[in-house]
């Protein structure tokens, strides 16, 4: 800051107007500190397996079998109408394989959501130990990784800068179970809060402000 100001003093004139720009900066800054402080709630998690693999599935059942029912039911439909033909034209080779065919592109389609949700949570076995935080704010909410201090000390693992997003975001859906809060984000990326890890007051928050978004 005090180079920037250097630079820019040579008119004299100009510095009224240098240090206004320099407060309209800090403004900014001051206003998310300010926003800090007035956190909701927040608290330490970790998620198991378990809940990944609850949470996941949850997700494949809201975003992604509707799209394969659809693609189902159109191969089913054209499996059919080769099956018809097949019945009319029983010398005709080709209507059994192209059956053959939509059959398979049916079983493909929900083997690949059991495999990649398999592999998933295989992935996800070597984070199952790691911590993290959730704070929530009144217009947004942020996830951090908590580092060890022995790995910062050694050098093992970067900082991971903290994840924030807004409540409202119109792609942003929070489902309540049982036992956790499913928070999907751009339908793509899934955050799991366990109520093991929360509070009462933590858990009427959380609900609370994700029926209701930023409001005003």
């Amino acid at each position: 800051m005090e180079e920037t100001a250097i630079q820019s003093a040579e008119p004299v004139k100009d510095a009224p107007e240098e240090n206004g720009a320099l407060e309209e900066k800090a403004a900014p800054d001051e206003k998310n500190m300010l926003e800090d402080k007035e956190s909701l709630c927040s608290f330490e998690f970790n998620v198991t397996i378990p809940e990944e693999d609850d949470a996941f599935r949850l997700f494949q059942k809201k975003y992604v079998f509707k799209r394969n029912v659809i693609k189902s039911i159109g191969f089913g439909l054209l499996g059919i109408g080769f099956l018809v033909s097949a019945i009319i034209y029983p010398d005709k080779i080709m209507n059994y394989v192209l059956l053959a065919i939509c059959f398979a592109a049916v079983v493909l389609i929900w083997y690949n959501n059991r495999h990649i949700r398999k592999s998933l949570m295989e992935a996800l076995k070597m984070l199952e130990d790691d911590r993290y935080i959730f704070t929530l704010f009144d217009k947004k909410f942020r996830i951090e990784t908590i580092i060890p201090e022995e790995e910062k000390a050694q050098g093992e693992t970067e900082e991971i800068p903290p994840q924030e997003f807004t409540l409202s975001d119109p792609l942003l859906d929070c489902t309540e179970t049982d036992d956790k809060f499913v928070v999907i984000v751009q339908r793509q990326t899934i955050y799991v809060l366990p109520k093991r890890c929360m509070s009462s007051s933590d858990i009427e928050t959380v609900r609370t402000k994700f029926k209701t978004g930023a409001g005003e």
